[in-house]
């Protein structure tokens, strides 16, 4: 299992930029994110932390986002983005993995 580097990063960019990305884009961001933090939460299970993990209910709530991404506003797209980065950020803290670099290198 290996997560891709830079989801938070792109989730951040993205929900800046959230009115120039096309449909696609945006559900396959959102989806990649809700994968990622289903398997922090499997890592979290498998460390003995409690059930009510950070994580527990946007994992459902990305993956229902992007498939209504059509019938959706870009605040309420933005709002999510952000959220989910939040949570994978909580989720590498507990998981005690390294955290990306945010800031692109000048």
């Amino acid at each position: 299992m290996r997560v891709r580097d830079g989801i938070s990063r792109d989730l951040i960019r993205c929900a800046n930029d959230v009115m120039f990305l096309s449909s696609v884009e945006k559900q396959a961001l959102l989806r990649e994110a809700s994968t990622v933090i289903h398997w922090y939460q499997a890592l979290l299970a498998f460390s003995g932390e409690p059930a009510d993990d950070p994580g527990s209910d946007i994992a459902a709530r990305l993956s229902q986002f992007a498939d209504d991404i059509n019938f959706r506003y870009a605040d309420e797209t933005k709002a999510i983005m952000l959220e989910a980065a939040g949570i994978i950020r909580i989720l590498r803290l507990m998981l005690g993995i390294r955290q990306e670099i945010i800031d692109e290198p000048m």
